[in-house]
């Protein structure tokens, strides 16, 4: 009993995935004082392949890297964007449309890496990579048990799913399922770098 009353005072944070918000979470968690352990499928970061894509972050997306401390890292890392462009495939027409405040881009790789870096040089946070999360039972009030696939166990006080739309966190606890829904929205977006508006 003591063990748990302990554990639960001092919780450990496991969070399923390495990708962005996994990654920020980690940051944020360590910067309250909060113990986490990053698992990652991936042996390697990722590089650009054709599951990548880019994004855009706009004053929402750089308050939470300000909150983290990792604004000015990124801001270094990504490419400043002042336009929304639109490009008309029948008559080759660009315009652009300038945003009211300037977002910082990325592809996804280049903003994990960013966030990763910070990261790890946080006291409380830990990456595990090459193993992702199996699945996820409750060993008593205060502890979860997280199976990897690699057959480890790992303990914690909570367990983050941000491994993506098919969690295996999720499906560890089918009674939540009528908590939300799950849409797929079909999307195409092209992104070009340019020197210069054509």
């Amino acid at each position: 009993m003591a063990t748990d009353q302990k554990q639960h005072q001092h919780p450990l944070v496991l969070i399923a995935g390495g990708g962005p918000a996994g990654f920020l979470l980690s940051i944020l968690l360590d910067k309250i004082g909060v113990a986490s352990v990053v698992i990652e499928r991936a042996a390697e970061p990722d590089e650009w392949s054709s599951k990548s894509y880019t994004l855009v972050l706009g004053e929402n997306g750089k308050s939470s890297l300000a909150e983290a401390g990792c604004l000015e890292a990124a801001v270094e890392a990504g490419i400043e964007r002042r336009f929304i462009y639109f490009f008309d495939g029948s008559s080759g027409d660009v315009k652009a449309m300038p945003k009211q405040v300037p977002g910082i881009g990325f592809t996804r790789p280049l903003l994990v890496q960013v966030l990763e870096q910070v990261a790890v040089e946080c006291p409380r946070v830990t990456l595990k990579r090459g193993a992702g999360v199996l699945n996820v039972t409750k060993k008593d009030k205060f502890c979860l048990e997280v199976t990897l696939e690699d057959g480890s166990v790992v303990p914690a006080s909570h367990v983050i799913g941000a491994d993506g739309k098919w969690s295996n966190v999720r499906e560890s606890f089918p009674e939540l399922n009528s908590q939300f829904t799950m849409e797929t929205c079909p999307s195409f977006g092209v992104h070009m770098n340019l020197s210069n508006v054509p």
